[in-house]
Order: structure tokens, then sequence, then C-alpha cells
């Protein structure tokens, strides 16, 4: 149903502009009869949360460029009862950047109708006068961004809450009519949701790790001073030096040992060394202060590095310590601070000026300091559960025990933490409600990771995962406004004076919904591990678009989306949500016409080999369905892409690409001109200069462009990119291969001769028969270990866990199933040695732990064992069984198709490999069978 005409968009105001908005919109309407039908149709930038009588029924839309932003339909007839109904949705405009969306406006647009059995009907749109609306202030504006690519966290403050506000029963007459915001155009025509709604399906606790009592050996003095052009565009004419200074009293002269995190600190005029880093206490470094009998100043800087700044100052609660900015035991003022300056005015007034400032510097110059009281503490969950000290347990909680537990304020006399852990990292939409806990705080902190001592958990300065609810009622329901992505969550109770009840500990999924529909298993039980490590991954990393993490950043980028669509089509065989990231990566194109690396956000994410990539995306996702109608609505957006790079191609007459244009074009590229396979050996890659793997990406690109081209029938084009494949082709051939080391080298300098080079001039056709051989030779011997010291990454890996992909591809491509197999074996073997349930990001398990870009193992089990193969895709009905093995003796399974499954079943017996069986949907053929050099016998 398109939008009409008289729906506006609405906010409590006019412009709806400003940094992490909240607003509350409610329309009631009265229902006589029982209801035909009711849909409602629904946007709002950035997300909002639905509720239908009190009842909390989806959240939505899916991330979107501005310009194309896409409603959601939701029917509510079985919501809807006779007498009084309520809609209410609340609305989140981030107004601030994140990896995930595009600063634009806050708003909110709705329409449908409610149709009763009697043909009465109620109008639900937004149009002016019917909707009410009120700025939603118990959450926080100025709450911290949860990591550099999230939106701020939740500081949900239940004093400035209208509780059951979106109950029938709560009275609006207070609220304000929702305003038709001035500027209708913001956003750009509506289109209709084209991928279904996340799941919610409830995540079971799979464990309690344990409850702990909190204890109180430390005083925490805090403050945070909102910077919200740190990370923005405005960044740059404002400077995010401050400088801040108090007084500790000391009732005599003693060396106490105080928490602190980044900056430099002086006590009495004297810096003191930076301290070291605490083991068990995430961002924090132990400092010894000096501290004489009397008061003593404490002075700092520090340059802020996120748009919200938090200072933390932890002082032993046992030495008789205590602070004030006026050197006033009976003060209120704690903290003194400098203003927020321009870079002109740091640079004309206190650039300069020698630091510490002495006590008495009124500071007159840039308008004097800024006074913080007790009460504007800092809000950090992350940092103040990372500081908690923890007595002894006291008792075991089930996961089962939980929902129900109370907690005695004789136990736990200054709170408790819960640590729990989920199967694996999940993304989930938490909703947790408490009875008790009146003037309490209620921390939600997320990790996959824990520190050594198993009860604090992992975070860090730029990424810390943690919500909070302040309560003013004794009976508190908090539910989240956003999803959290982790493995291991914390609550953590404060400032109890009361028993504490845990009512519920609700964790909904927020990924896509699929049906697993692939299956393998093979007679090795560990590639079978393997390939569930990858199905695990790859579901984990399913939103509204293909994730590159559901942790830290959950952004779209271009190489993990082409990694994760063909995960997917050996496990879940959507094709929906492949479609809905090229739609995002057809609108990305910066202003040089390349895609960009990450979408939809406003930063300048153009990674080069990325933007290439998306080619070849393109084509998979076109094979795989047919979709003309789709690649030509994005055809010209693809040529402008590649146009960028013929145009860097041009430089030389073998249009080979320079891996450096951004330096020698002067250009500053947020991520570079090349990224290549990235944390591999020092060294194994030279990255410099004109570069075999870069050109072969980019002939890779022409090959895609052309089997598009054809697709709609652009015949000049296919004519004038065959002129450029033919040229490429050669020149990568005869520039990059080394006859006397039977292999390519990486550059023009010869410097280096990675496995990369030769396996993606394979990838890319330009390898004849005698080459072939020579680079067989070559990459058996350079891959007879993933690891440099043959057994772990400890010193060095020469393929990453995401370039994978491209060398399993290539290595197939040759026939080497043994070296193929002894790669995943070795490296995906080593992830489950770990303990991991899902992969890493990298072999670096300080990093990310759930990165489907990592995933591919499970694509080429599935492609090569079972041997599926569409030699004349898009036409699927034609399959050919083309099983690659080397080690496996016998192998079964199913492969995802739009008619069904294909599934295949084969084992080994002296004579040969025996097909058991290949069963296909109706309306699909076999063609080809053949199980790779090994006679084939068909069981009848």
């Amino acid at each position: 149903m398109s939008k009409p005409k008289e729906a506006k968009f609405v906010w409590c105001d006019s412009t709806g502009q400003g940094r992490n908005l909240f607003a509350r919109f409610r329309k009631d309407f009265l229902i006589e009869d029982s209801v035909e039908s009711a849909e409602l149709n629904i946007f709002a930038d950035t997300s909002y949360q639905l509720f239908i009588n009190g009842q909390f029924l989806q959240f939505g839309p899916v991330r979107f460029d501005p310009h194309f932003p896409q409603y959601d339909t939701h029917d509510i007839a079985p919501y809807l009862r006779p007498g009084k109904n309520v809609i209410a949705v609340q609305v989140n405009y981030f107004g601030h950047k994140t990896f995930m969306s595009m600063q634009s406006g806050a708003g909110m647009i709705a329409w449908g109708t409610v149709v009763q059995k009697s043909g009465q009907t109620v109008e639900l749109g937004t149009q002016a006068g019917t909707w009410k609306c009120t700025p939603d202030h118990a959450h926080g504006r100025y709450a911290p961004k949860a990591s550099f690519a999230l939106k701020a966290i939740d500081l949900y403050d239940q004093n400035f809450a209208e509780i059951g506000w979106n109950d029938t029963d709560f009275t609006d007459t207070h609220w304000d009519v929702a305003v038709e915001l001035s500027n209708q155009a913001i956003w750009g025509e509506l289109s209709s949701r084209n991928i279904p709604y996340m799941s919610l399906e409830p995540i079971s606790i799979s464990r309690v790790l344990h409850v702990l009592p909190l204890e109180k050996r430390e005083d925490l003095y805090s403050f945070d001073l909102p910077l919200p052009f740190v990370g923005e565009d405005a960044g740059e004419d404002f400077s995010p030096f401050v400088a801040y200074t108090t007084w500790i009293y000391s009732p005599a002269d003693q060396v106490v040992t105080a928490g602190v995190f980044y900056g430099e600190t002086w006590i009495n005029g004297e810096k003191l060394p930076s301290g070291a880093e605490a083991i068990n206490k995430n961002m924090r470094f132990q400092q010894r202060f000096p501290l004489k009998k009397g008061w003593n100043h404490y002075f700092g800087q520090v340059n802020a590095y996120q748009d919200i700044l938090h200072h933390y100052l932890a002082l032993p609660s046992d030495c008789g310590l205590f602070v004030s900015a006026v050197r006033n035991a009976g003060s209120n003022e704690i903290f003194l601070h400098t203003p927020i300056l321009t870079r002109d005015e740091y640079a004309q007034f206190i650039q300069d000026k020698p630091v510490p400032y002495a006590p008495d510097d009124p500071l007159a110059e840039i308008g004097g300091w800024v006074h913080v009281a007790a009460h504007e503490s800092a809000q950090s969950p992350c940092r103040e559960t990372s500081w908690d000290d923890y007595g002894e347990p006291l008792e075991v909680v089930a996961p089962n025990q939980l929902e129900g537990h109370v907690f005695s304020l004789a136990d736990y006399p200054h709170g408790f933490s819960i640590t729990f852990e989920l199967d694996q990292t999940r993304l989930v939409l938490p909703e947790l409600s408490f009875v008790g806990v009146q003037g309490a705080t209620v921390d939600l902190t997320y990790s996959e990771h824990l520190l050594p001592d198993r009860m604090h958990l992992k975070h860090v300065h730029y990424y810390g995962l943690g919500d909070r609810m302040i309560c003013s009622e004794d009976e508190s329901d908090w539910l989240l406004s956003q999803p959290r992505g982790f493995r291991y969550g914390k609550i953590t109770v404060r400032n109890t004076s009361r028993d504490v009840t845990v009512k519920q500990v609700l964790l909904r999924s927020a990924n896509y919904p699929v049906e697993l529909k692939g299956a393998f298993a093979c007679s090795d039980p560990l590639f079978n591990e393997i390939w569930q490590l990858g199905l695990r991954t790859q579901a984990a990393n399913m939103e509204d678009i293909y994730e590159d993490c559901p942790t830290r950043e959950r952004g779209m980028y271009g190489r993990d989306t082409i990694i994760q669509y063909c995960v997917n089509l050996a496990t879940f065989g959507d094709h929906a949500l492949m479609r809905r990231c090229l739609e995002l990566f057809g609108q990305s194109p910066d202003d040089t016409g390349k895609f960009r690396a990450c979408y939809p956000n406003t930063g300048d994410y153009t990674i080069s080999d990325f933007a290439l990539n998306m080619l070849e995306g393109y084509r998979i996702y076109y094979e795989m369905t047919g979709d003309k109608a789709f690649i030509r609505t994005y055809w010209q957006a693809m040529q402008n892409n590649l146009a960028w790079f013929h145009e860097l191609a041009d430089e030389r007459a073998d249009l080979l690409l320079d891996s450096e244009w951004d330096v020698h074009r002067n250009i500053k590229a947020m991520y570079g001109g090349f990224h290549g396979d990235l944390m591999i050996k020092e060294g194994y890659m030279d990255n410099t200069g004109i570069h075999c793997v870069f050109s072969c990406v980019y002939l890779i690109a022409l090959q895609s462009a052309v089997v598009l081209a054809e697709a709609i029938g652009e015949v000049a084009e296919v004519q004038a990119l065959q002129r450029r494949i033919d040229i490429l082709s050669k020149s990568i051939y005869e520039q990059f291969w080394n006859p006397d080391l039977g292999c390519y080298s990486d550059n023009l300098e010869r410097t280096t001769h990675s496995v990369h080079a030769s396996l993606f001039a394979v990838r890319a056709g330009v390898v004849d028969a005698a080459q072939s051989a020579s680079i067989q030779h070559f990459a058996a011997r350079e891959l007879r270990s993933l690891f440099v010291d043959g057994y772990s990454p400890q010193h060095g890996v020469l393929i990453s866990p995401s370039y994978a992909f491209y060398i399993l591809d290539a290595l197939y491509q040759l026939g080497m199933a043994e070296t193929a197999e002894r790669l995943i074996r070795q490296g995906w073997g080593w992830m489950l040695a770990q303990g991991l349930r899902t992969c890493p990001e990298y072999f670096d398990l300080n990093l990310s732990l759930c990165h489907a870009w990592s995933a591919s193992p499970t694509f080429y089990l599935s492609k090569q064992l079972l041997g599926v193969h569409f030699p004349e895709a898009p036409n699927l009905d034609v399959v050919d069984i083309r099983v690659q093995a080397h080690s496996v003796t016998e192998a079964e399974g199913a492969f995802p198709h739009p008619r069904g499954c294909i599934e295949v079943k084969w084992h080994t017996e002296a004579h040969g490999r025996v097909l058991d069986y290949v069963k296909v949907p109706a309306g699909v053929r076999v063609g080809t069978v053949s199980l790779f050099d090994v006679p084939v016998v068909q069981m009848s």
C-alpha cells in the first residue's frame, strides 16, 4: 500500500534535529465491532518499537539510505479488541555517526486502516492532529556510544519515565499533538520492506557462570562531558583537549593505589608515571599517588576519543580520603574541567600554557573552569562494572532458577552481579524485570571475552557494550531500545535497599529468520564440526543485512556480504537478504562513483578491492537467481564504479593497477588504496606498487561485468569490457609470471611471491595448462601449513580466515583437494580446539569471535565434497555432481535449491567411489556425474 498524500512525517517539534533523540507516539481509537482487517504501515528514522495495547509487537525499520527509505507493514488485527485500543510507538533518532545509519532527521510516518465487520473504518495516518507525541526524557541524549561503530547506549532513568505509557488505561491528555515536520522532503519516496522481520524467538541462557556480591573497596569520583563533535564532521572545528582538576584530602602522609584511565596525571605539580594496566579490570591503570597530609592537588589532561568523555578516579575506601574541587569537605563540588574549545581558541589561549595549571589559575582567558557537582557523576556501565570488586560467591544459581530468584539485602548489602553465558555469540533484544529495585541502578553489560579472573567481562575504550537503568519504582520493567550482540552477559544491581527479585530475563533473537535447508556429514568428524561452526556463525551474522559481526560494529561490508551469501547458499538457500544488501550497495557510491565498503553510513569508507569485489557479488546473485530486472536497476551504479577503475587502469597501457594510487594521487583514503589479505605474516605479500592481486581482482570484476552485461543485453558494453579483459589478461601473464620460480610475483618489483598472487591469477583465468601444473607444485609447497610455525598462529599465518574464501576457490579450481582440506582442517580445527563456537575475525582471539566472513569452509565442504555445481547458471535446473575429496571416504548431505534440495550421498570401496544416490527436486535434471578421477559406480 503506497503512502497516502495526507499522511505526514511527524515529530515532537517541526525540526527533528539533535543527538540521540527519543520520542513516544500514541493513537487511541474505539472499536465497536469485530475486526475484519487492520493494517499499519510505518517508517521511522532511525528505529522504532511498536506496541499494540501495551504488548510489544516488533521493531524496525530495516536500515536505509534516507533517499530510499522502506516502510514496514504490520497486521495488527489479532491484537485489537472491542473498546478502546492504543497504538504506541517509541522512536529513536540516532543523530550521530554509526556504521549502520546516516544522519538525516528525526521523524515518523504511519498510515493504514482498521476495517470492522460492520463496515466502519478507523484511519491510522499521521496527518495533523491525529496522533499524540511527547519527548522521551527517560532515555539520556548524551549517553556514550556503545562503540566507534554503534549508536549510543541506553541510559534509562525511570525518574523521567511515564510508566504504562503504551497501555490503554494511560491518560495522555498532557501530551501534545504530534507536529508535522517543516521539511517533509528529508526522506525520498517510501517503498515497501522486502525482507522479513527479525525472528524474536526466545534465546535461552546456557549457563550462569557465577553470582557474586559486590564489595565496596573503593570510592569512585567521576564526571562526563558531551563532546558531540568528536568523530563527526564538526570535529575539525573543535579541540578534543580537556583538562580537569580537584583536591584530594588525606589524613596523613601516605602512598595509595588509585585507578585512572587515559590521559596524563599530576599530583601536587609532579607528573606521575602512566602506571600499570590492571589485569582483571579493563580500561584502568594502577597509579601510586604520593599524598601528603592535608589537601593534594590532582590535575590531568586528555584528548577525547569518543563523543562523550568519561573521567573516573578510584580511591581506596579505607584510607580516610575524600575529594573536593574547592577544598571543602562539606562542598558538593568534586571536579573542575575546561570548557569545550574550538581549535582556534585552544591554539590561541592554552596550547602553549605550561601544565599542570597552577591550583589558583582561574583560566579567565577561556571563560573559567566548569564546576561539576557530585550528582553529575559519569554514567559508564562498562567502566564501572570493569572496576567492580566482588566478594566470594554465596550461592549457585542455574539458568532455570534465575527468574524468581531473590537476592537478599542481608547477603548482598552493596548489590550483586550475575554473569551468564549463551551457547554462542548471538544478537538479541533484551528485556529485564525486577521487584525491589527502587533507588537501585541496574547495569546490563556484554562481551565475547572474559578476563583472566573469569569474573569481569572484557571491554575496551572504543568498544564497551553496556546499558543502564536507574530505578525509581519498586517494580521495574526494562525493554532495551536496541539489539545487543554478545556471548557473555552481566547483570549488575547496585545501591539496593531491600531484597531484589529477578522477575524476568528475556532475550529475543534479533536475527534474520531462516530455515535450515542444507545438511552435511562425512567420514571426517572434524569436517562435520567445522561445517556446523560456519553454520552457527552465519546465522548469527544475518540481521536486516549480512553484517560483519553482531557485536562491535554490525556493519554491512562488501566482501563480508559476498562470502556470507555463498555460505548461506549451502545452509539456508535464502536470496532475499542478498538482494536487500545489493540494493543498499547500489545506493552507496561516493562522489567518485566507487561502491562504499560499509553502508549505510556517512563515513568515507571506500576500500578499492572491496569496490571491485562487488561486481562479483552482483554476478553470483544473478547466477543463483536469474534476476535480470534487479541487475538492470543497478547496472549504471556498477558501470560508474568500474569507470573509476578504468580511469586508474588507463594510466598504463597494460591496464595494471597501482595499489598505492592514493599515495601517488595525494588522496587521504580512509582505508588506503588496496587492502589485500590483512593480518597475515608481515612481509609475506608486498602490497605496494603495480600489483598482481589488485589487477586480478579488477580482471575478475570485468569478467563479472561481462556476464551481467550480456544478461541485460548491453552489447556495446560487452565489447568494451572484453577489450579490457584481453589486454589485462595478457599483461598479468607477461608482467607477473616468474618462470624461474614457477609462480606469480606480487608486484613488478618481484620482491615477494605470495601464494595469493598465483591463486588469484588462477581465479582470473589467465593461467595456461603448463602454468597450472607449476602453480600446483608451488602452492602445495607454500601451503604445507597455514601457520608459519606449522602448528599455531602464534608466529603468523599465510592466509587469513576471510581470504580463505578466495584461496580455497582457486585450490579447488586446480584440483588441489588435498591442500584445501589440509588448510580447512588445520585452521578451523584450531578454532574448535580453542573452544570457539563461532568463527573468529582472524586467528587472533583478542578480536571479534564471530565473523561470518571466516565461515567459507562450510560453503566449500558442501559444494566440493557433495559436488553440487550449476553449469548453466542462472539456469539451476541442470546440476552436475563433481566431487572433489582427498582424505574423505564418504559424504552425504543436502544443498538448497529454489525447487527444494539436491541430496547427494557417496562412499568409497576398494574399487573406487560409489555414488549411493543423487536426489533432485522435480524439474531439475542431473547432467555430468564425476567423482573426480575416481571410477563411478552408480548404485541401483
